[in-house]
This record gives C-alpha cells, sequence and structure tokens, in this order.
C-alpha cells in the first residue's frame, strides 16, 4: 500500500492543495504589491517635496554667493585698472617694470584669479600677460573693449577699463578667475548633504562645478533643464549620454551665467531605492512565511484528503485492503477519515462473506453440473449395457443423416438380433438373459470401429450406425461382428457354457431415413428366415 503522507508531494496543478497554495501565495503577493507601491511612492513623495523645498533655498543661497564672489572681483578688477602703474607711458599701455610688477602683486595678493592680460584698444596684441590665460581666451579677449563679467572660451572673465586722467579709455584689464577658487566658493556654500552646484554658461556647459571635473556627474545640462527661469519646483532631466538627473536652474545676474543644482536621480531618489530594497527583502519574507505556513496548513488540511482520495480510487479499482491514518482530531477530517475506515471495514467484510457465498455457490454449481452430466450420460445410455441407447441413436443418425447431406459420404446402418434369446431365457431364466445381454454387448463394443455409433436398439436387438461406409463395406463389419459374437462363449452361473449367434440386416442410406431404416429391418428378418447366423444385405426391393 502506497503511503498516502507522500501524496502532497506529487501534487497536480489542479489539485486543492496547488490552488489554495497559489491563492496565499497570490493574495500575499498582490498585498505586498500594493503596500510596496504606496511605500514606494510615499518616499518619492516625501523626497520631491524635500527637494522642492531645499533646491530653492540652495540654489539662492549659491546665486547669492556667485554674485557676491563675481561682485567683489569685479571690485578689485575696477582698484587694479586706476593704479598709476598700469596708467600710459607713452605708447606703451602697462608695459613698464612697474606695471608688469603692480600686476604681479595684485595675482600674488588676489587668488581668486588665474591670470591677468591688459589689452590695448588701438592694439590687437595684449601688452601684458600674468598668471595664466588660456590662448584661447587671450585671442578672444583681444577683440576689443568691454567691460564686467563675460564667459570666453570655458572661462569666467571680468573686465574693467584703463582710463587716463582725462578719462578716456585706453585700454581693457582682463582677469580669468581661478577655477578652483570659484569651486571652493561653491563647496562652501552647501553642506556635504546637498545636491551639487555648477556654475554653466549659456549653452548648458558646466564652468565650475562644486565637486571636482574627474568625479562630477554631468558636464552638460540639456535645454529642457534651462528653460525654467525661474527657481520653481526641482527638475528630472536626462542628458544626451542618457544620464538621469533631478535639478534646478537660474539664471545669474551676469549675462551667460547660470546655475544648476542638481543631483544624478539615482543619488538624489537613494532612499527610494533603500526602501524599495528593504520592502522587497521584507515582502520576500512574509510571501515565504505565508506560503510555507500556508504549505504546513494546506499540508494538515489536504494531506488526509489526499489519502482519502487515494483510497477511493483503490477502493473503486477493487483494493478493499485500505487504510487511512486516523487525524486523531474531533473535526470534520477525523471523522470523515474514521467514516471511511469503517466503510472499508464493511466492505472488506462484505465481500469476504460475498466470496464465501460465490466459492459455495461454485461448489454447489459443479455439483449440479456433474450430476446434470450423470443425467445426461444416464439419459442416452442403456442402463444394463452401459452401451448408448433407442434415444442416442435418433439423436446420432439424425446428425449423421443431415451431415451426409451436405458431405455426400456414404452412411450405413446395421440391425443385429440374438437369435434364439427368448428359449435361451426361458430355459435359464431372467438373470442369465441379462448377463447374456452384457456379454454380447461388449463382444460387439470390441469389434466395432470408434467411428461407428452402437448402441442398444430394444430388448435382444442392437444396432450400429457406420459413418463413412457403404453397403460393401458394413458387409464386411456385420460379418466381423457376427464372427465374433459365434466365436465366443458364455458361461453361466451354473457353470454351463453357451454359444450364442447374431443375425445382422445391412442397408446403405439412399435419401430417406424410412426407407434407410426399413431396409436394414427387412434384410434382418431375410437373414433370420434364412437359417439365422448370417448377415443380409438389403435389396432394391427392400427398399422399395
Amino acid at each position: 500500500m502506497s503511503d498516502p503522507t507522500q501524496a502532497l508531494s506529487r501534487q497536480p496543478r489542479d489539485s486543492l492543495a496547488t490552488k489554495i497554495i497559489f491563492f496565499v501565495f497570490f493574495s500575499t503577493f498582490v498585498t505586498a504589491l500594493v503596500v510596496s507601491w504606496i511605500s514606494v511612492q510615499s518616499t518619492y513623495a516625501f523626497l520631491r517635496t524635500h527637494l522642492d523645498a531645499a533646491y530653492p533655498m540652495l540654489l539662492e543661497r549659491s546665486k547669492t554667493r556667485l554674485d557676491g564672489v563675481l561682485a567683489d572681483a569685479q571690485h578689485e578688477l575696477d582698484a587694479l585698472a586706476r593704479e598709476s602703474a598700469l596708467q600710459p607711458a607713452g605708447d606703451d599701455l602697462a608695459g613698464s617694470t612697474a606695471a608688469r610688477a603692480a600686476l604681479q602683486s595684485f595675482l600674488d595678493a588676489q587668488p581668486r584669479f588665474a591670470g591677468l592680460l591688459v589689452q590695448p584698444l588701438d592694439a590687437t596684441e595684449p601688452t601684458a600677460t600674468r598668471g595664466t590665460v588660456p590662448a584661447r581666451v587671450a585671442r578672444e579677449l583681444a577683440a576689443g573693449d568691454r567691460s564686467g563679467v563675460a564667459v570666453d572660451a570655458g572661462h569666467i572673465v571680468v573686465s574693467s577699463p584703463i582710463r587716463r586722467a582725462d578719462g578716456a579709455a585706453v585700454g581693457v584689464v582682463h582677469a580669468v578667475l581661478d577655477p578652483d577658487a570659484l569651486r571652493g566658493q561653491l563647496v562652501a556654500t552647501r553642506t556635504a548633504d546637498e545636491a551639487e552646484i555648477h556654475v554653466i554658461d549659456a549653452t548648458g556647459r558646466v564652468l565650475v562645478s562644486s565637486r571636482a571635473p574627474e568625479l562630477a556627474a554631468f558636464d552638460v545640462f540639456p535645454a529642457q533643464l534651462l528653460a525654467t527661469t525661474a527657481p520653481a519646483a526641482a527638475r528630472e532631466f536626462r542628458t544626451s549620454d542618457g544620464r538621469r538627473g533631478v535639478g534646478l536652474y537660474a539664471a545669474s545676474d551676469h549675462p551667460g551665467l547660470g546655475l544648476v543644482v542638481a543631483q544624478p536621480l539615482d543619488v538624489a531618489f537613494a532612499p527610494v531605492f533603500s526602501v524599495v530594497t528593504r520592502v522587497f527583502v521584507i515582502d520576500l519574507a512574509i510571501i515565504l512565511a505565508f506560503s510555507f505556513l500556508a504549505y504546513e496548513i494546506t499540508a494538515k488540511i489536504v494531506r488526509p484528503l489526499e489519502a482519502l482520495s487515494e483510497g477511493a480510487r483503490r477502493i473503486s479499482q477493487g483494493e478493499l485492503a485500505v487504510g487511512v491514518a486516523d487525524t486523531g482530531t474531533h473535526d470534520e477530517l477525523g471523522l470523515l477519515t474514521r467514516t471511511f475506515n469503517d466503510m472499508a471495514l464493511r466492505l472488506r467484510q462484505n465481500r469476504d462473506q460475498i466470496d464465501v457465498h460465490h466459492r459455495q455457490l461454485r461448489e454447489q454449481n459443479e455439483e449440479l453440473q456433474r450430476a446434470n452430466e450423470v443425467l445426461e450420460q444416464l439419459s442416452i445410455t442403456d442402463g444394463l449395457t452401459k452401451l448408448h441407447n433407442h434415444r442416442y441413436f435418433q439423436e446420432a443418425l439424425a446428425r449423421e443423416i443431415k451431415r451426409v447431406a451436405r458431405s455426400n459420404e456414404p452412411l450405413s446402418i446395421l440391425l443385429l438380433d440374438i437369435d434364439d434369446f427368448k428359449a435361451l431365457n426361458d430355459r435359464h431364466g431372467h438373470a442369465e438373459g441379462d448377463a447374456l445381454l452384457v456379454h454380447i454387448a461388449h463382444v460387439l463394443n470390441e469389434s466395432v470401429r470408434e467411428s461407428d455409433v452402437l448402441a442398444r436398439y430394444g430388448g435382444e436387438e442392437f444396432v450400429v450406425l457406420a459413418t463413412g461406409t457403404d453397403l460393401e463395406g458394413a458387409v464386411f463389419l456385420a460379418e466381423k461382428l457376427r464372427t465374433a459374437v459365434a466365436e465366443s462363449m458364455v458361461t453361466t452361473t451354473e457353470g454351463a457354457r453357451l454359444r450364442v449367434t447374431v443375425s445382422i440386416g445391412v442397408s446403405e442410406f439412399a435419401g430417406d431415413r424410412k426407407r434407410f431404416f426399413a431396409a436394414a429391418d427387412r434384410a434382418l428378418y431375410r437373414a433370420k428366415g434364412a437359417g439365422k447366423n448370417c448377415v443380409m444385405a438389403a435389396t432394391s426391393a427392400d427398399t422399395a
């Protein structure tokens, strides 16, 4: 008997256990998904609210700091432009040794500037250069006079005019701001946990960032972010190389400059991703816990049901030696298992009783069949001679006549009569007569062929139905039987030895059953009339 407790481990997909576990899993999964979505959305909304509040504040502080730094730089450069050392000395603007010393002293005292360049208005080449002034910036600055703050070849340049005593402008002094010094100012504006600050040009390219260039997440910002000119809510954006971020843009008071407060999207919403991770882990643990709990509960409920189902299936297939483990509980399952076991026990008892009755009935049927066979045999057997009787002969004759009608084979009949039987019976008594009949029957049965039908026709008459035998063969067989009887001796109870003979009439079937038997009967009477102990074949006169 298979172990029903193993049924749960081989559940088909449409089983009750699978349905319950799937339902619990699906319900827990949907619930966890909804809770996760709500948690993520709440965290995202909170962060967006925080960013919408923090970015404008940081952007405003940064803008104030940047504008202050640029204003200070402009003021200091204006003071440099008014120094007497930079006044024209003949045709040489700031070309004197004193002018060059003043420029160098200014650079040494002001670390916010990376380089200085003095450009006469009537010349295409600068008069004096100190510090680091990139060649592209120098070419751009040689374009003519200007003042204020501007962007040249990716650098922030502060310019101030140089004037003579009469107030006429004769040149321009340009100062290139040091990116590292400006970066320090931006770093000082923000706290460690705030977003990065970027100074950009009109195209969105980053000029200076609060993070080192090699660590900066962005080097250019898309136009969609720069479309907002006034501080508002933080906006998500995507750069041309696919990097996503969230930021806020504000234009500076100086043309061509702007400020962006921005962070990579994964950094800005790192708490969301952290919440998602934690929620996912918690949801997974909840799903696994509830699935395991559902499995255990389902196993306790379904395992008995599986055992009952397996037991019912086996009973339906005829296996009644089935038992289901009792759950030991008093609930519906316990009652059901005990009822099932009682039912199986009663079925086995009923089957055993039925088997006993079947065996008895089978034995009785066998006895009845044997009795019927005996009766059938008795009904076709002569009680004295144990040869076939008259009834059996008539049935055999009908069968053979039908057969020869189909096969056209010859069929003959031999009628035998014991000569002077009545006299012998009267002289020695009926008991000796019966013994004589038994003796003659034995001799004839030993002499006929297996295919022949030998029967006691009645009284002292016997008949032989010779199948497949014509008249000539039947006469030969008759002579054989007559000789066998004549040569045998019968000893009476008194010790007398008797010799008996038989007369035989033979005919061949010619299509008519009555004429067939009547012809043999006439031939027998002729044999009696011819002196007995002889064989007579039917003639045409006998069959007429």
